[in-house]
């Protein structure tokens, strides 16, 4: 009789040793570190672990705080403790732990160890190819697509990373940023200023760009109505002339240049990434983010792809069916591992149940600093390799089709999709 253990390990040697294509990241390319020095807190706390630590009770002023390497860092761990005592069972926490203990092999993260902790990671932080040694020789990702918030895709257009642009100031003008491509915004027409989109966004293209990141539902709903030329302009003009576009665009003209934005994505077969469901941080309006908003998009723009982050978490169903009823419309797991291992399992099984394999990117970091992908990785691989083991002994699939669907939502489906 098959044993579920050893299918797993098999499964788990398989993944370990494969390339792996990572959809989503924020890292720094050309910085090993966030602050003006290595500093595990610093990195360790910047954020995911934060949300945890302000649920459970903790001052915002204690987190930024603990960021601040000038402070004896046993001092900032004992502000910390009592709230950290709170959410060591979270995956946020887990994820840390994992990243300690695979990269500078210390077993826990406590006030018996964080000096060690930290003396070893501002040791290898210091090494300019800690980067390289975390992606390629810890992780095997081929490649990273990076969201760096820069303007300039070259910047962040190496050997581990191809960059996705967010180009949504051109919605919501003015937000920081768009001084640096100098629009004159009151001198231009609503043609115009789309315009100026269509250029800049032709020329992210050529600089290496190879999505469209969309991070909106932070600030506002995903529903994008279709508006009228005529009612967009007045609400352009009127912009321009009340305050010269010191404050936000209203709404219905922010869904026609959306529409405009999505317009020439599908003119070039782009692909467009979307946060979908859990905002990361305090406060924020989960009801903005339901991927179900986007079902008006989809048909529309069908030379489009829409890469759906975070599995929609908690609307994962949903997401799944607009993704089994949407040819253009694939299921993103970055993030997810790291938000609820279980939850990540079972939309996993389920969508293995529901969507062709070929329509699922199993991995993206979603991480500020490189410590935390591997920890996230080690998350997302235990996850998969699970579910497909359970398959197994189900007799759902056989091992050659499990292997088969590995490969393709860890690497060969972002292959192809991203075009990489």
């Amino acid at each position: 009789m098959t044993n579920f253990n050893n299918v797993y390990e098999r499964l788990l040697n398989y993944a370990d040793n494969m390339q792996i294509i990572d959809t989503h990241e924020h890292l720094t390319p050309h910085k090993n570190y966030l602050g003006d020095e290595p500093d595990v807190l610093n990195d360790y706390f910047s954020h995911y672990i934060s949300s945890d630590l302000q649920s459970a009770g903790m001052p915002e002023a204690y987190w930024e705080k603990s960021s601040d390497y000038k402070i004896d860092i046993i001092d900032r761990f004992k502000m910390l403790e009592p709230y950290m005592n709170c959410v060591k069972n979270t995956s946020y926490y887990r994820s840390l732990e994992i990243s300690a203990r695979k990269i500078h092999k210390v077993d826990e993260i406590s006030i018996h160890t964080i000096e060690e902790l930290n003396a070893r990671f501002k040791k290898a932080a210091s090494q300019a190819d800690y980067g390289r040694y975390i992606m390629k020789d810890l992780c095997h990702i081929e490649v990273s697509i990076n969201d760096n918030w820069a303007d300039d895709m070259r910047w962040s257009t190496t050997d581990l990373f191809v960059p996705a642009w967010q180009p949504g100031f051109y919605m919501n003008y003015p937000v920081e940023g768009t001084a640096k491509i100098e629009i004159p915004i009151e001198k231009l027409t609503l043609n115009e200023y789309c315009e100026h989109f269509r250029k800049y966004f032709i020329k992210q293209i050529a600089d290496g760009a190879k999505a469209l990141k969309f991070p909106v539902a932070y600030w506002r709903s995903l529903y994008f109505e279709d508006v009228d030329y005529e009612t967009a302009n007045a609400l352009y003009n009127d912009a321009i002339k009340t305050n010269n576009a010191k404050t936000a665009f209203p709404k219905k003209l922010q869904d026609y240049i959306m529409h405009f934005i999505l317009k020439v994505a599908d003119e070039h077969g782009f692909v467009i990434q979307i946060h979908t469901g859990l905002q990361e941080g305090m406060g924020n309006n989960l009801e903005n983010s339901s991927p179900m908003l986007l079902l008006n998009l989809f048909d529309k723009y069908p030379n489009a792809t829409f890469d759906l982050f975070h599995t929609g978490y908690p609307y994962e169903r949903e997401l799944a069916v607009l993704a089994k009823t949407h040819a253009n419309v694939y299921v993103d797991f970055c993030w997810s591992h790291l938000i609820s291992p279980f939850a990540a399992k079972n939309a996993f099984y389920e969508m293995l149940d529901v969507l062709p394999y070929t329509k699922i990117f199993g991995f993206g970091g979603d991480y500020l600093f490189f410590d935390g992908v591997v920890g996230h990785l080690t998350m997302a691989k235990q996850n998969i390799c699970t579910v497909l083991a359970q398959k197994i002994m189900n007799d759902e699939c056989d091992m050659g089709l499990a292997e088969g669907i590995l490969q393709a939502v860890l690497y060969d489906n972002a292959k192809r999709v991203f075009k990489l």
